[in-house]
């Protein structure tokens, strides 16, 4: 176990520590990894993982560290598309993806580019300086954040239509678990 401070709230379990770094990493980990850093066995992180698995939670990769654990991305975007749903309303959402929009044609005038693919092979370019090219991947990174937060605003304005049009009033709401029997 680790000889590190301990991190955590005294009431969090090792199924909460082992979750928590499990599912905030963006590269595979190991089990022995997850374990240490969540300050339990390697035995306990593996059960713990392994029951992340099966709920769909983590996917299992092979590297060179061997078996790894890293978060399931169909299961990352369909909790975001709904935290987004069930906290901002049709019309905030609306506004976020004219925001969106707002930037990327922005960043299509300064640039003098008509889509992220010109802007990446633009960083070729002879006359730009060190400066200007890292300005440049700057910008890729937050054009390529913009264009996935773009496809979970419109899944979740989707969602809430959805819902909507099924007559579930809201996403925390008991009825909109269900769908509206005939009779």
């Amino acid at each position: 176990m680790s000889k590190k401070e301990p991190r955590w709230p005294d009431n969090a379990d090792a199924a909460e520590r082992v979750r928590h770094v499990a599912l905030t990493r963006t590269e595979p980990r190991n089990a022995g990894w997850i374990a240490e850093e969540a300050d339990v066995s390697r035995d306990t992180a593996v059960k713990y993982l392994e029951r992340m698995v099966e709920q769909g939670d983590l996917e299992v990769v092979e590297t060179n560290e061997g078996t790894s654990y890293q978060p399931d991305n169909v299961t990352q975007l369909l909790r975001e598309v709904r935290e987004l749903a069930e906290a901002h309303t049709l019309d905030e959402l609306t506004h976020e993806l004219n925001a969106i929009g707002e930037e990327l044609d922005t960043w299509k005038d300064t640039y003098g580019v008509e889509s992220l693919a010109e802007l990446r092979q633009s960083i070729g370019r002879d006359d730009l300086a060190g400066d200007e090219r890292r300005e440049r991947l700057e910008t890729i990174e937050e054009w390529e954040y913009n264009i996935e937060m773009r496809e979970s605003i419109q899944l979740a304005i989707s969602l809430k239509s959805s819902l909507t049009t099924l007559g579930a009033e809201s996403l925390g709401d008991e009825s909109s678990t269900k769908l509206p029997q005939e009779g």
